[in-house]
Parts: structure tokens; C-alpha cells; sequence
């Protein structure tokens, strides 16, 4: 994350504001969590608050807000993946079968992480230096 920060750093003047929602970890892991979230989500080596917070501050941040959004997200993850399901022929005449499986899948994988417990959901908000 450190390069990416540092990168809009860089792009934003003294004062201008950084705006990012994230996933982050709340408690470590289990094996087949972070599996799922390599293999499913396509996210590796998330940071927990702390380090997040660090990374920002390193990165030219300050007057960092982190707001944890984890219960809204574990709640919309759920009722995305209901409301996906429910619609299953609609989206399946539209796109057809693979991309239907190939969407329920990574819903699936979300909603079982968030269910967890050990995902985590950020709204971040830092000013650059």
C-alpha cells in the first residue's frame, strides 16, 4: 500500500484531501480465509488499522480519518449476495451462465469473509501535508 499512497501524494497539492475505501484486517486471518482472499478476491497483504494509519502518515497524511464501515459492509455483502441469487435468470439472460457463476462466486467469498469477522471495511480520509 506504502507505493500506492505515496503515489497520490504526490499528485495532490499541500491540502488536498484523500478519499478511499478499503478493506482492511480486523484480526488475523485463518488459513483458508486468506486463501479466499487471495485465490477469491484477488486482495494479499492487508493492513491492519494501525499499519494502515502508519502507511498514510509515511506517505505524507495527517488528520487521518478512519472510520471502520465493517458492520454496513457485512450487512450489504449479504444482501447483495441474496439479491444476486434472486435474480439469477434475469442476469443469466443478460450475461449469460459463466458470468453468473464467476459473480456468485466472488459474492459468496466476500460475504463469508465479512461474516468472519476478521475483514474489516474503511472509509479513509487524510490530508496531505
Amino acid at each position: 500500500k506504502i507505493p500506492l499512497l505515496e503515489r497520490c501524494a504526490k499528485m495532490l497539492k499541500p491540502g488536498g484531501i484523500l478519499f478511499v475505501e478499503d478493506y482492511f484486517l480486523r484480526s488475523p486471518l485463518s488459513v483458508s480465509e486468506e486463501k479466499s482472499l487471495l485465490e477469491d478476491v484477488f486482495a494479499k497483504d492487508l493492513p491492519t488499522r494501525e499499519e494502515y494509519i502508519s502507511h498514510l502518515e509515511a506517505s505524507g497524511f495527517h488528520k487521518v480519518q478512519f472510520i471502520d464501515k465493517s458492520s454496513e459492509w457485512t450487512s450489504y455483502v449479504s444482501e447483495r449476495l441474496g439479491a444476486f441469487v434472486a435474480k439469477r435468470d434475469k442476469f443469466v439472460k443478460v450475461h449469460g451462465e459463466p458470468t453468473y457463476v464467476g459473480l456468485l462466486h466472488f459474492y459468496k467469498a466476500v460475504a463469508a469473509l465479512f461474516g468472519g469477522g476478521n475483514l474489516g471495511g474503511v472509509r479513509i480520509i487524510a490530508e496531505k501535508k
